[in-house]
């Protein structure tokens, strides 16, 4: 039957995603990374689940930007230069399975084009399973505006809650009118389980026909359930998983069956009904009855007849409807009876307070605090961010250098180069020789050994130089 599911993804380069390993993945195929230099999609290529692929674009779109899907993500790759970058937005939407294959085509590309082409957005839509059990689209859209030579500016537009809702309550009324359309009495709801039970109750009260009334009773039967639990795609081939959605399936399938019995037997009653909201019980009015009240005070005259009065019944309890399951409710029933023990009230002096922060402050003064540890980093973000910290795509090459090559290359090319002493090679040295004097003609050295020795010479001593 049909089921509302309708969930939006951001696929981000800060989580270690990627647009172009998303798209391989959903289009059942392999694609090539340009930016990384990866290979995508070799895991899931041989699945045989894809029934539709089709790009839908605004009208001002570069025809060479939308050749397929590979060629679109890895322009979205090149245009994103963050290293967090939001890359794009994935939506993941169920189809009703009372529709055919070719119904359901249509249905997705209408919503698609009212709700993101008109908008501005490139929208890479896929539909898997669409005749089996679990027929669902993935629509994968762009976060930039999209001009004439390429793309814009982020649209923070399109990250409001407000264009979230837009989005949902357009795949109810899209996919409710296609219902109809093709004589299907399935609806669906963009709201929550709880909403509508509480709209139903709120109804069935103000209700003013049996008809009405009893509409909106068996929609609060209905939705007197808990929702529906996600199961990741891990767990879905799990025995625990298959239980789970079993049991969550026959409550289902049990209340409903309840609602269609509570409309029949409530539409059909010739009476007005009260409904009370606060017990779940249903009353029945009926017609008044004529009731002879005597008169007791014995000054009654012969002129005074008795009038009859008349007085309504009690209300008749017809069923009762089955009390919401509360945790709440369950959790009262659970509790203790309270002890009859006397209130102590703490002192209102704050020693103890006083006294705690004292004791504090002496250990943050002796002690040093651990810092918390840091949140562990996925392989594909190390590996994101090594690969910009040390390579470089080399455009003339077309092969990833690395940056210290790259950036000795680029100042090599420069105009105004010039070499460093670093890089100034030269031939081996050769042995350096002893700085020799400048070899001038004129001058002969002297030996020390040529040097004559001064000879002594014998003075009188009456000898005075004047």
């Amino acid at each position: 039957m049909a089921i509302y599911s309708f969930k939006m993804e951001n696929i981000s380069r800060g989580e270690g995603q990627s647009s172009v390993n998303s798209a391989a993945y959903r289009h059942r195929k392999v694609f090539f990374d340009n930016r990384t230099g990866e290979v995508c999609g070799r895991k899931t290529a041989h699945k045989k689940d894809l029934a539709f692929a089709q790009i839908f674009a605004p009208e001002n779109t570069p025809p060479d930007l939308i050749v397929d899907s590979e060629t679109l993500w890895n322009a979205v790759e090149a245009s994103e230069k963050r290293k967090d970058a939001r890359l794009a937005k994935e939506f993941k939407i169920a189809l009703p399975a009372e529709l055919t294959p070719e119904q359901n085509i249509e249905l997705t590309a209408a919503f698609v084009l009212e709700h993101f082409t008109k908008q501005g957005i490139i929208a890479d839509v896929v539909i898997h399973d669409i005749n089996g059990h679990n027929p669902h689209i993935h629509i994968m859209g762009t976060t930039r505006e999209v001009l004439s030579t390429g793309f814009g500016k982020k649209v923070r537009e399109w990250d409001k809650p407000e264009t979230l809702d837009s989005w949902r309550k357009g795949w109810q009324n899209i996919c409710n009118a296609f219902l109809d359309l093709y004589g299907y009495d399935e609806r669906i709801d963009h709201r929550s389980i709880r909403v509508q039970y509480e709209e139903a109750l709120e109804q069935a009260t103000a209700s003013a026909t049996n008809e009405e009334k009893a509409i909106w009773l068996a929609k609060a039967i209905e939705t007197n359930r808990d929702p529906i639990l996600h199961i990741p795609r891990d767990r879905w081939g799990t025995v625990a998983a298959q239980e789970q959605r079993a049991a969550e399936q026959a409550i289902r399938d049990e209340l409903k069956k309840e609602a269609v019995e509570a409309y029949f037997a409530f539409k059909d009653l010739p009476l007005d009904i009260v409904v009370d909201v606060a017990s779940f019980t249903v009353h029945a009015l009926a017609e008044p009855e004529e009731i002879v009240i005597p008169d007791n005070t014995g000054r009654a005259s012969s002129s005074d007849s008795q009038k009859p009065a008349l007085v309504a019944p009690a209300p008749h309890t017809r069923t009762t409807l089955k009390k919401p399951c509360s945790s709440t409710a369950r959790a009262i029933k659970r509790a203790p009876v309270k002890s009859k023990r006397k209130q102590v009230n703490p002192r209102q002096d704050g020693i103890f307070k006083r006294f705690t922060l004292l004791v504090v402050d002496y250990i943050r003064e002796k002690f040093v605090w651990a810092k918390k540890k840091p949140a562990p980093v996925s392989v594909d973000t190390e590996h994101d961010k090594r690969i910009a910290e040390n390579y470089v795509f080399d455009e003339v090459q077309g092969i990833y250098v690395s940056r210290a090559e790259y950036e000795r290359r680029a100042r090599f090319n420069k105009d105004d180069y010039k070499p460093t002493k670093e890089e100034i090679r030269r031939f081996p040295s050769r042995p350096v020789e002893p700085k020799l004097p400048d070899s001038n003609l004129d001058y002969i050295p002297t030996l020390a050994s040529d040097k004559k020795k001064p000879v002594p010479k014998l003075k009188p001593p009456a000898y005075h130089n004047d």
